[in-house]
This record gives C-alpha cells, sequence and structure tokens, in this order.
C-alpha cells in the first residue's frame, strides 16, 4: 500500500497527517485514534462538533478550537438572523455574515435586491452599538433607520453616536472631519464607496474614521509608489532590493491588522487609482470596487427617437435622458408624458417621488441617465418599474486633450488616421496598465515621471498629442469614428471624446428587473436612439461582456404580449424566473488563469489574504447564480519532503508498504532555489527569507469555511491532478463540499460546462503521479549524489528519462565528429540543394570543377489527393515549432500556457487528436466568415477521449487577434511577443485546414544528372483547393534541363546532428515522452551544461561534461537508466493511472532496483 502523508498538516497539533484522514476531515490518528471512525459519515458542521468534545474529552484539544469557534459563529449569526427576520437567508447574506462575524474587511458583490442593506442592518443590530453606516443620500439614511429600528436596534440617524448604530451621510463625514479620529468604532458600512474614495481628501476622512494609524497610511503610500517604481527597474541589481523594501512593507502593514475598525462596502464601480485610495486596499486587505454583474432578465431593444411609445407601454415607466440635453429637456419630456394622459413626477433628491410611485400614485418617473442619479441608482421598485426608456444613448463625454495623454488612447486614434510609429507603438504596447496610469496622471498633474522607460515616452507622446489634434482640424470634419469611440468638434470648445456609458445602461435597464417572488421580474429596455454610431459602440462593447447580446428592433417586438407578460410576472403568485444562489471557492493553478476566469463573467473585485489575491465574480447560468471566489495555487503547493524522512522523504516498511511524505514548498528571495521543507532556513543559503506556500494554504482554508463548495479547477492532467489532491487534502478539514472540475479552454462555454459537470478525484491518477516522482527523487537524488562525487561539481544531475535523451545526444555529436569531412550545397533555382559529402576538400572543389551544369528530368507526374494534417497534439506542436521557428520546446511550451491561459487555445499537454462538435463549428463559423464555406468538411479525428487536440477556441485569425490587442491591450493578461502571435497562427492555420476538403495536386518524380551519377527526388509539384488555401504545402517544380547550380562548400559531417524537434520524436517513438515531460527533459539537460544549442541551427551538441557524465552512468548505470527499462517502468506507471497496477509494488521494485544498483557501485 502507498501511503500520502502531510507533514505539519493536521488541523489540530500541526503534526503529520494521513491523506485518507485529511479527506475525511479527520485531524491525525495521534489527536484522534480509531473512535474517530464512527464520525466519517456526519454532515461536516455535526463532525466538528463531535471531533471537538472528543479532542476535549481526551485532553489533546489544540489548534481545532478555531474551526469549531467560528463554526459556532457562523451558526449563531444565522440563527439570529433567522430570528429576527423570520426567513431563511440566502446563500450570499450566508455568506456575508461569516465574513462580517469573521471581523473580515470585504466589498459585498451581488446585483441590487439580494439583501446587502439588510444584511447590514442585520448584522449592526446584532452588535449594537459602535457602528457607523455611510449612505449617499438624506433618504435613503430614513430607509436604514427605519429598518434597523424594525429589527429593534438602537439607531442614530444624521450624527455620530458610539453607544448606538449611527447612520450617515458622505457629506456629514465631510462638515465634521475635525471629530472622526475622536470614535473609536468596530464596524464601518459604506454603501456607496464611490462617494468617499472619490478623492484623496474624502479617502483621508475614512482613513481617519477607521481608526487607522498615521504611520500605517504613510507605509501604505510608500507602498503603492514602490510597486509602481519597481516595473522601471526589473532585470537590474536593484529590482532585488526594492522587492525586499515592498515585502518588508507589506510584513509592516499585517502587524496593523486588528487594530482599526471593520470595512464592508456595499457596493462600489470605480477601481481606487489614486495614491491614497490604492493605499487603503493594502490598509483593509480588498479593493472597494464590486463585481459587476452582467446578466439580467430583460429585453434590450432600440428605436428612432420619439416618445410616442409611451402611450403604447403605459404605466409603470423610467425614462432616462442622456445627460448631454440637460434639465430643460427633462422638464420637456414631463410635460409630453402628462399630455399622453400619463401621471408623471420628476427623479430628484428625497423620497418623496418614491412614496407617490410606491403608492401608485405616479405612473412614469423621469431623470437623468447619469450613473450617481436617483433614477439609476436609487429606485428598487419590483412591481411598479416595468420598462425603461433611455431617451438618447447615454454617454461619456471628455476633453479629447485630456484623453491623448492615456498613451493607449493615443495610439489607437494615430492608427485610425493612418499615422504610423512603429517604434512609439512598439514601446506603448509594452506598457502596463499601471505604468500607463503614471503617465497619464504625471502629465495631468505636471509631475516629474520616475524612470526612464517613462520618461522616454513622454517628449513623443506630447508631439503626436499635438500631432493628432492638427490632423482631425485639417479633416474638417464634425465626427470622426473609432471601433470604441466617436470624437466630436464642437468649434470653439475644441475636441470632445464620446463613448457609451455602459455600466449607466446596465444599471438603469436592470432597474425594470428585480427580485420579487424569489425571482427576476422581467424587464423591458428601449433606447431611443439619437446616435446610431455610438448606439452601435454601445451594442459591441455589451457583446463583448456578454456574449450574444443585441438590441432588437422594437418594430419586431409583438408589445401587446411583452406588456402582458411584464404584468403577469408582477402578481402575486406571478411567475418570475426563480433565483438558486449559491458560493463557491474556485482554485486553479495560475494566476493568469484566475484572472482571465474572473473578468470572462463581468467586471471582478479582488480581496488580499495573507498576500494571496483572490478575485471575485458571480456567474448566472439560466436561474443559478454562483458567486466564485478566484484564487491560484501557483502550481504545486506540496513536493516530496527534503527533511530527514526514511529514503528521500519515503518511508518502506518491511512488509513492502510505503509511505511518502510530501511538505508545503518553499521559494527562497535569496538564493532563489525552492525546497519542501518543515524547515525555518533555506537549506542551501540558510536564509529564513521565503515565500512559503502555506500562505495559500491558509487563504483555501479560511475562505473554504465561508462557502458552500469548493469547486478544484486544476490543470486536466496528471499534475494537476496530484495538486487537486492535495488541495482537497488540506481543505476538507474546513469544508467537505469538494468537488473536481475539469475544463480544456478557458473560455466562458468551457468554464459554464465545468460548473455544469462536477466530478471527483481521480485517486489512481494521483498515485501514478506520486509514484513517479518518488522514482525521479530516488534517482535523481542518487544518481546526482554519484556524480557531485565523481566530478567534485554542484551543477550535476541526471534522470531515467534524460540519462537516455543525453545518450543520443552524445552519440550524435560522437558520430558527427567521427565523420567530418566537407559538404558540397549545391543551389537549383533557389528551389531545391542538393548535398553531396566528400572526406577530402579536393574532392569537393573536384566535383565543382566537373559540374559547372547538372541536368534535370522530369521522369513521371500523376495527380493526387492531398489530405489535411490531424491538428497539433503537444508532440507535432513541439516538432513543428522547433522545425519552423527554432524555438526550444521549452519556450513553446510557455507560450502555449499563456495562449491556454489567455483563453485563446485548448489544453496544451495533450495526445489526443480528437475535435469536439464545439470545435468543428469554430472552423466552420470561421470558414463561413471567410468565404470558404464550400471548403469545409467537418472531422472529429478518432474517439472523443478525457482530453482533445490543440486548437483555436474562437473563430479569429492572426489578424484578428492583432487588432484586438491594439484596440484593448489589456484584454489578456499575458505579453503577446511576435513568436506568441506565430504559435498561435501555426495552431490556427493547421486546425482549419484539418476541418477542410481535400486538396488535389500533383506529385512529380525528378532525376539530377551530374558526373558522379544521377538523384533521385520525388516533390509535390502543384496543389489547389482544400486545405491549401489556409494552410501551405510546399511546392517544388524543378525546371527541367540544364541548370547552372549555385555551390558552396562548407566543413562539415556525413552525420546529422540532432535538434530538439528529432528529440521530441525518438522519445515519443521509444516510449519514453510524455506531453508533461518533452519540455522538461530538454531544459534539464540544457540547464546542467551537458548540451549546448549551435547559434546558426540550434542544433544539439553533447559537451565534455556531457559526455564525461553519459559515459559514466552508462559503464556505472546502464540497466537502471536503459531505454528499455524507462519505457517499462512509465509504462507500469501508465497502468497505476487506469487502476491495473498497485502502485506499493512499482514503488517497492524500483526502490530495490537503485539499492542494488549503488550497493554494486559501492562495492
Amino acid at each position: 500500500m502507498l501511503k500520502i502523508v502531510y507533514t505539519a498538516a493536521c488541523p489540530n497539533c500541526n503534526g503529520n497527517l494521513e491523506a485518507d484522514r485529511a479527506l475525511a476531515s479527520m485531524p491525525c490518528s495521534y489527536c484522534l485514534g480509531e473512535e474517530g471512525i464512527r464520525m466519517m459519515n456526519l454532515h461536516h458542521h455535526d463532525k466538528v462538533k463531535a471531533i471537538y468534545n472528543l479532542l476535549v474529552s481526551n485532553n489533546s484539544l489544540k489548534n481545532y478550537w478555531n474551526i469549531y469557534y467560528k463554526l459556532e459563529n457562523f451558526e449563531n449569526i444565522i440563527s439570529y438572523f433567522r430570528k429576527v427576520v423570520r426567513s431563511e437567508p440566502w446563500s450570499l447574506q450566508k455568506l456575508w455574515l461569516r465574513r462580517l462575524v469573521d471581523g473580515e474587511n470585504f466589498t459585498m458583490s451581488a446585483p441590487t435586491g439580494l439583501g446587502k442593506s439588510t444584511t447590514i442592518s442585520l448584522y449592526s443590530t446584532y452588535l449594537g452599538e459602535k457602528v457607523v453606516y455611510i449612505v449617499p443620500t438624506k433618504s435613503l439614511v430614513e430607509q436604514v433607520c427605519k429598518k434597523i429600528t424594525e429589527f429593534g436596534g438602537k439607531v442614530k440617524c444624521g450624527s455620530i453616536d458610539e453607544t448606538k448604530i449611527s447612520v450617515v451621510t458622505t457629506s456629514f463625514l465631510s462638515k465634521h472631519k475635525e471629530e472622526l479620529s475622536n470614535y473609536k468604532m468596530d464596524l464601518i458600512a459604506v454603501d456607496d464607496a464611490d462617494a468617499i474614495i472619490k478623492s484623496g481628501k474624502t479617502t483621508d476622512l475614512l482613513v481617519s474614521l477607521l481608526g487607522i494609524p498615521e504611520e500605517a497610511y504613510e507605509n501604505a503610500m510608500k507602498l503603492v509608489r514602490l510597486r509602481r517604481f519597481v516595473v522601471n527597474v526589473m532585470g537590474t541589481p536593484e529590482e532585488d532590493v526594492i522587492k525586499k523594501k515592498i515585502r518588508d512593507l507589506e510584513t509592516n502593514l499585517i502587524s496593523y491588522k486588528g487594530i482599526s475598525s471593520q470595512l464592508v462596502v456595499s457596493s462600489a464601480t470605480l477601481r481606487p487609482k489614486g495614491l491614497k485610495q490604492q493605499a487603503i486596499k493594502f490598509l483593509t486587505g480588498f479593493e472597494p470596487s464590486s463585481v459587476q454583474m452582467y446578466s439580467r432578465n430583460i429585453i434590450d431593444s432600440k428605436s428612432s427617437l420619439n416618445l410616442s411609445l409611451i402611450q403604447k407601454l403605459g404605466p409603470g415607466g423610467l425614462i432616462l435622458v442622456s445627460r448631454d440635453y440637460g434639465r430643460d429637456m427633462i422638464k420637456s419630456i414631463r410635460e409630453k408624458v402628462e399630455e399622453f394622459g400619463l401621471r408623471a413626477d420628476l427623479a430628484i433628491s428625497g423620497r418623496k417621488f418614491m412614496e407617490k410611485l410606491s403608492k401608485g400614485e405616479t405612473d412614469v418617473i423621469i431623470g437623468s441617465a447619469s450613473y450617481y442619479g436617483v433614477a439609476v441608482r436609487g429606485i428598487d421598485e419590483p412591481t411598479r418599474i416595468k420598462y425603461v426608456l433611455f431617451y438618447g444613448v447615454p454617454k461619456m463625454k471628455i476633453s479629447l486633450d485630456n484623453a491623448l495623454l492615456n498613451p493607449f488612447t493615443l495610439l489607437r486614434i494615430m492608427k485610425s488616421l493612418e499615422m504610423e510609429d512603429h517604434e512609439f507603438e512598439k514601446k506603448v504596447m509594452s506598457l502596463s496598465p499601471s505604468e500607463a496610469q503614471a503617465i497619464r496622471i504625471s502629465l495631468l498633474k505636471k509631475q516629474e515621471i520616475q524612470g526612464d522607460k517613462l520618461r522616454g515616452l513622454v517628449d513623443p507622446l506630447l508631439k503626436y498629442r499635438e500631432s493628432v489634434i492638427e490632423t482631425l482640424k485639417k479633416t474638417n470634419s464634425a465626427r470622426f469614428s473609432t471601433s470604441a469611440f466617436l470624437i466630436v468638434n464642437e468649434g470653439k470648445k475644441g475636441f470632445f471624446m464620446e463613448f457609451p456609458d455602459v455600466i449607466t445602461y446596465l444599471q438603469g435597464s436592470g432597474r425594470s428587473s428585480r427580485l420579487y417572488n424569489g425571482g427576476l421580474t422581467l424587464g423591458l429596455s428601449i433606447i431611443l436612439s439619437d446616435d446610431d454610431m455610438l448606439l452601435e459602440i454601445l451594442e459591441r462593447r455589451l457583446r463583448s461582456m456578454m456574449g450574444d447580446f443585441n438590441f432588437k428592433d422594437v418594430s419586431l417586438l409583438e408589445l401587446d404580449k411583452v406588456k402582458d407578460d411584464l404584468d403577469s410576472c408582477r402578481r402575486p403568485n406571478g411567475e418570475t424566473r426563480k433565483l438558486e444562489v449559491t458560493t463557491s471557492l474556485m482554485i486553479v493553478e495560475s494566476p493568469t488563469k484566475a484572472k482571465t476566469i474572473a473578468r470572462m463573467f463581468g467586471r471582478p473585485s479582488m480581496r488580499i489574504i495573507g498576500g494571496v489575491p483572490i478575485y471575485e465574480t458571480i456567474i448566472v447560468d439560466g436561474n443559478k447564480v454562483n458567486l466564485l471566489d478566484i484564487m491560484a495555487t501557483r502550481g504545486h503547493i506540496t513536493d516530496l519532503t527534503l527533511d530527514n524522512i526514511g529514503y528521500y522523504g519515503v518511508e518502506v516498511k518491511d512488509n513492502g508498504d510505503s509511505e511518502a511524505h510530501f511538505s508545503k514548498i518553499k521559494r527562497c528571495y535569496n538564493c532563489k532555489r525552492t525546497f519542501s521543507s518543515d524547515s525555518d532556513a533555506c537549506p542551501y543559503c540558510g536564509s529564513s527569507d521565503f515565500y512559503t506556500t502555506e500562505n495559500t494554504i491558509d487563504a483555501m482554508r479560511k475562505i473554504a469555511m465561508e462557502v458552500d463548495h469548493v469547486l478544484i479547477a486544476t490543470d486536466p492532467d496528471i499534475e494537476g491532478e496530484k495538486i487537486a489532491f492535495d488541495v482537497a487534502s488540506f481543505v476538507s478539514p474546513y469544508n467537505s463540499s469538494i468537488l473536481r472540475i475539469k475544463y480544456h479552454e478557458v473560455t466562458k462555454n468551457g468554464i459554464m460546462n465545468a460548473l455544469r459537470n462536477p466530478g471527483t478525484l481521480d485517486v489512481n491518477t494521483v498515485k501514478a503521479q506520486v509514484a513517479r516522482r518518488i522514482e525521479d527523487r530516488w534517482i535523481g537524488f542518487e544518481l546526482s549524489s554519484v556524480l557531485k562525487a565523481k566530478f567534485s561539481g554542484f551543477n550535476y544531475g541526471a534522470g531515467r528519462v534524460q540519462t537516455p535523451v543525453l545518450g543520443w545526444i552524445v552519440n550524435s555529436t560522437k558520430d558527427y565528429k567521427a565523420n567530418m569531412g566537407y559538404l558540397v550545397y549545391a543551389n537549383l533555382d533557389n528551389k531545391y540543394m542538393m548535398r553531396r559529402f566528400y572526406k577530402d576538400k579536393n574532392k569537393a572543389r573536384d566535383f565543382v570543377e566537373r559540374n559547372p551544369k547538372v541536368k534535370v528530368t522530369k521522369e513521371k507526374e500523376e495527380m493526387i489527393v492531398l489530405s489535411p494534417y490531424p491538428p497539433f497534439t503537444t508532440e507535432t506542436l513541439l516538432v513543428e515549432a522547433n522545425q519552423r521557428f527554432k524555438l526550444p520546446a521549452s519556450a513553446l511550451m510557455k507560450i502555449a500556457q499563456d495562449l491556454f491561459e489567455a483563453g485563446l487555445i485548448t489544453y496544451h499537454r495533450t495526445e489526443s487528436i480528437h475535435v469536439s462538435p464545439i470545435g468543428i463549428d469554430v472552423a466552420k463559423t470561421y470558414l463561413k466568415k471567410v468565404g470558404l464555406e464550400e471548403e469545409f468538411s467537418g472531422r472529429s479525428w478518432g474517439e472523443e477521449g478525457a482530453h482533445e487536440a490543440i486548437r483555436p477556441t474562437r473563430p479569429i485569425s492572426i489578424e484578428e487577434l492583432k487588432q484586438e490587442v491594439e484596440d484593448n491591450p489589456f484584454a489578456y493578461f499575458i505579453r503577446f511577443t511576435k513568436f506568441h502571435y506565430l504559435v498561435y497562427d501555426l495552431i490556427f492555420r493547421r486546425f482549419m485546414a484539418s476541418q477542410m476538403r481535400n486538396a488535389t495536386g500533383k506529385k512529380a518524380e525528378f532525376k539530377i544528372a551530374h558526373s558522379e551519377g544521377e538523384e533521385k527526388v520525388t516533390f509535390t509539384t502543384y496543389v489547389d483547393g482544400g486545405f491549401s488555401k489556409i494552410y501551405d504545402v510546399r511546392v517544388v517544380d524543378l525546371r527541367e534541363g540544364e541548370i547552372t547550380p549555385e555551390y558552396e562548400i562548407r566543413r562539415g559531417s556525413y552525420s546529422r546532428l540532432l535538434s530538439q524537434a528529432d528529440i521530441i520524436l525518438m522519445m515519443k517513438e521509444k516510449g519514453i515522452g510524455r506531453p508533461s515531460t518533452y519540455s522538461k527533459t530538454l531544459e534539464s539537460i540544457l540547464r546542467h551544461g551537458y548540451v549546448i544549442s549551435s547559434k546558426k541551427r540550434y542544433l544539439l551538441v553533447a559537451t565534455k561534461k556531457g559526455i564525461n557524465v553519459f559515459d559514466f552512468l552508462d559503464s556505472k548505470f546502464k540497466d537502471l537508466v536503459s531505454e528499455k527499462r524507462t519505457s517499462d517502468l512509465l509504462t507500469r506507471i501508465d497502468l497505476i493511472s487506469t487502476g491495473q497496477l498497485d502502485p506499493s509494488s512499482v514503488v517497492l521494485d524500483i526502490f530495490k532496483e537503485i539499492k542494488t544498483s549503488v550497493n554494486l557501485l559501492n562495492s
């Protein structure tokens, strides 16, 4: 039996914890013996209570009290909610209550109507005192005070009283700023964070009210400055110094945790950008910006600028007037509506218009289409507001002078005006969002810009800014459009940039679809368009956010039926779209993937737990709403321990069983090495300054206690399954609802399908990974120690797969050197290069002199049908990219990983050529789009399995991808290089070709006659139609007759050196390669200096060091590292992964094999 044991992992004593007990949510066997078995099937909360009681009775309670105490607190606050509110809290409300009672600072991510104000009011009542609830308007003060009073709380409206729950407006804080530092509050609740962090002065007020020490505030601002500055010193010696200062400041700020008041934000849309606003994030541990959810139950439509629709729709309307029309237009529209016989009122500050609307005394409300307007944000009347009319496209307008200080905006307009400067474009596209923001703010405030890189952009930016404005003046056009905004010439006022106000549209139209009867009411939204170009941009922006979005023409709607539907769902027993709300923690491997997934479904919020960023988003699937916290493990969180346990971290028992001990991974900031140990010091350099995955594990455990489910979404391969197993083992004691989800593309469809089809851990695959890791550790450590002793050096290492691969390169290098001579290259019309080898240089020269011409004859030619290649697997992509672009395997895999995590290609570690129906549809859509629909021939390429071939996830070509990146440089969380584009294009074309008809062509055999005889070669001479329209096929049609070659004589060899492509093909052929090992194997032998890559042709050459190492290993450990033994072992590991072989027997065999080899050497 192979057992996995985690060191320092028991939730009670922090001792060793067996994986099977961890997955059963149990402490270790030392803390709780056999009596814990009877609790295995209990509900999680009941199990925690039972374990706690047993630990207490056994006098062995240590850290487990913390889990029990938290769960009891959670249960108490939820029971209090049930008692006071007299209803069961939503799943989201339970999450918020758990965070509140746990003292967390956070943003409440949810659309209006899911109980945010109820939750804050309830918790404020629970605390009873030392609470300040800040709202934007006096009318909301009255509403909140009324609710808290109904809950039985003592409330102080309009001012602050530490003995009560104080409800005040933002303006109250500004008027009483001198008093704020005198208060020491437990909870600060902010309804609208935008109003309170919109400037540095208002941010100062919040910091004062929170009781944050001045020193901590200053340090937080220093931290923001350093994090902005560090990008300027990347790759220089100063980088490590600055990063050390950043870590020290972060540690310093953690020491203030618990000193300040708790902060909870109900809603916020602005991203904090200023220095002080950014500092808040590091002081509170979260970014005061809430998730923007884009899913609604609304019919989105459009019409011309005509108010007569009001007559048809009748009562229940909200008219939002575009801001550029002003107050006079709002009053004029009111008069027009009243002429239609409807009672109209204006949405202004105060509660009177709301009260009249609620009582049914008003039919239509009219207000400004402004995000901060009370009509857009302050109306929540599910039964009264049925439709929203936008009078004019909601828009925002800013001075073009200011807009052009943004380097990306300037570049986009330059390209639209065909003003090309490739060097300037290259520099701008290399900027990060924070760098672009730093340039804009510095220029706006006329401040000095830090860093040579950014300073170097200022002069060309200001020069091109003037050029753009001059060019626009010369066009004599009142309007100029781009894909994202309009430029409007307002004469003496100058040029302005207009762009649709997407958030105002979503928030405003959302007034018509509210929570009612446990679901969302149906709403109708109509834009009365005054600018079709701007409406088109708005539609395009909404489509990019929500996928399948479009404005339907009102003339195509059956308005009578729509009216009936709007009315019926608002009746007391009417049908609404019932919502099922859940909360989940999703754990992925990479931070890039976490950010990509979070942003797919709206704009996420972020909080930081122990230095680990957590992204929060909301996914809506039909009537299911899932609030998702997404975090990354950053790869493996454990590895076989380096501590002195067993045989290199594995205990092999006398009965043949094994225990593999895994410790948390640490990375030393000083020597940059990674180690897995429970030691407090780096074993390589002794430094105690290191990063540890314990931070990640602690964050996972904390969030797991808050949510309903834990979704483990690591990569769908053998390594990803081991990471998933580790995560489940560490998290299970904190949440027993753990699900494994798998996806093969980072797209909305891929993630949604994974969420709909959760599974369980594949334990057999985990066992296979552990067996392979044990073998790798044992052989690697034993051979490395032998090599270091033999050759008296440090950078030595070997493994079972690396050694035969090194052998191939050593042998090819020896053959190459043994067969040196001279190569004659004969270039025939730049179409074919004939090669001849001679040992003697004079003979090579003689051949050239005797053959000033060669005779070419086409022997025969025939028609052929050419079939496309299947789409790429890992192996074929590595080979093709190496042959075409000379890309090393490690670089290719990094690029493929980037493209996968950006959602551009499917999973890149695969041996499958299968294409799913979704993939086939991607090809069909693209070919139709480019007019090649008749060439489409969908192929699934084999049976469906666990994986799919490598293919694009969307029907966009390389040109379209480049345009996307130019239009929005931050659309993807990766930096595109020319090789990213080349690899994407290669994958795209190969896949599209695989879904197209066969091509037709001709094949010919040519005879090349010269003084020493003749050579015969066969080429494809002609290709037409089918996949050849997308994917290049090499065509060579030699000219018949006498040809005068262009000769070149070079020093060379009869034997050929191997390329990385050759090695990968050989690994595949000989059965010692897997998608996850091709790149690592080559990288390892290059890193050790056993092999170098030639400069011009990138061929692999064994060094003297590599030759000596291989010769030694081959003479002393031939059986251990032979091709056959390696292939047999990998086959056995594959059998473990399918459950056909017991891993303990394989581990025992490896143990005996290594011990025998080492003992023979020592003897």
